[in-house]
Parts: C-alpha cells; sequence; structure tokens
C-alpha cells in the first residue's frame, strides 16, 4: 500500500502485544520515534489485560508469527471487541493464523514483507475506521471459504470426519506425502501423521491408499 504520510504525528494510543521481548521493544521504539507518542506493550495475558484495563487504545497491534499471537487475538477479541487490531508478520499461508485474524475481526494485515513505513500507514488507517486485506490475504481466505464449502456438499460430512482430515483424504487420493501435505495445508508434519492415522480409524482400513480409494468409492456413490 501506498506509503502516504506515514511521518505524520498519531495522536492515539497504540498497544504493542508480542510475546519477544527484543522485537516488541524494538517495534515500540520505533513507532515512538516515528511520531506515535503513546505506545504500550504487553506479553503475556496477565500484561495484556492490565494494558485493556489501565488506558483506551486506538490500535492493537498483534505479532501472529509468535506462538502466542492466537491466544492474545482471542482474548482481546472477547475483552475489547470494539478496538481496530492489525495482524503483524501474517504468515501469508497459514490457513489457520489468517482464519483466526478473520474470525476475530482483524481489520488490517502487515505481511513479511512489509516495511515500517507500511505499518505506520496501516495504523492511521484503522484508526479511522477503515480496513486492508491484501491481495494474498484475500487469496488465502477464499481458499479456506472454498474449502469449507466443498466439505458441506459433500456425503463425507456425515460419516465423522474433520474439515482437516477431508483435505488430508483428499491430498491422498492424489498421491501426496505426509511432507507434500504438510506443505500444502502449512502444519507439521507429526500433525499430519495424526490425522492419516485417525483417518485409518474411522475408515476401518489399514493403509494410505485403502483410505483414499474408500473416499474416492464414497464421492462415487453420491455423485460428488
Amino acid at each position: 500500500m501506498s506509503n502516504g504520510d506515514s511521518h505524520a504525528g498519531f495522536p492515539g494510543a497504540v498497544l504493542i502485544v508480542d510475546d519477544c521481548a527484543l522485537y516488541r521493544e524494538a517495534l515500540a521504539s520505533a513507532l515512538m520515534s516515528n511520531g506515535i507518542g503513546r505506545v504500550t506493550t504487553a506479553w503475556d495475558l496477565p500484561s495484556l489485560m492490565l494494558a485493556l484495563e489501565s488506558a483506551a487504545f486506538q490500535v492493537i497491534l498483534f505479532n501472529m508469527a509468535t506462538g502466542m499471537g492466537q491466544r492474545f487475538l482471542r482474548a482481546v477479541s472477547h475483552v475489547n471487541p470494539g478496538v481496530p487490531l492489525i495482524a503483524v508478520a501474517t504468515p501469508e499461508d497459514d490457513v489457520e493464523v489468517i482464519s483466526a485474524c478473520a474470525k476475530a475481526g482483524v481489520a488490517a494485515y502487515h505481511m513479511r514483507i512489509d516495511s515500517l513505513a507500511d505499518l505506520l500507514v496501516l495504523i492511521r488507517v484503522v484508526a479511522l475506521g477503515k480496513t486492508w486485506c491484501p491481495p494474498q490475504i484475500s487469496a488465502t481466505l477464499l481458499r479456506r471459504v472454498s474449502a469449507v464449502a466443498d466439505t458441506r456438499r459433500s456425503p463425507t460430512r456425515d460419516s465423522g470426519l474433520t474439515t482437516r482430515e477431508i483435505q488430508v483424504l483428499r491430498m491422498l487420493e492424489l498421491g501426496r506425502s505426509n511432507q507434500q501435505i504438510a506443505l500444502d495445508l502449512s502444519i507439521a508434519v507429526h500433525t499430519v501423521k495424526n490425522h492419516v492415522h485417525n483417518l485409518l480409524t474411522k475408515l476401518g482400513v489399514n493403509t494410505r491408499a485403502e483410505a483414499a480409494a474408500a473416499f474416492h468409492k464414497l464421492r462415487a456413490d453420491h455423485g460428488d
């Protein structure tokens, strides 16, 4: 997005939520050096709740690259749902993280390739009640919506399989390895192995090939 007047003063208060002290302190310093005079930081749930009780914020920034990002996001969306939220360092291909952001009502996404100047613009944009969704985030959300729609149309919705298990099944049918599935779905390999194990149990089969064949037959029987 355009940098615009990224160095103009910002009268509102900004809260940075990040469990990494180095990044949190560096970002706070950078924001204050660029015209944002009131910056508060939080690093865990107690400090986050204390900050929300102590002051009113115009914008809240979340580092979504850390393990606590989604948990912090859920907490704020429940406690203080009216404040504009910006997801910082958003992984563009992580469906679960992006879906969590969308569910929490994130107003804007700052990608890993975006600059400090971009973030300064976003802060001013969302403080005015506007939103910003980069094309790559929109594409990921559309894929998510499409996958959910396919699952709801599929006869496998009555088979006790989860949405993720059906996604894994589709990839097994294509002959994907655990590593390829993990990469495609942005999840860990051991998570894929757990899904495959659950699928074999639920479908009553012994091998990946049998699971793929059972899934293919199920869809064929229902004209899916």
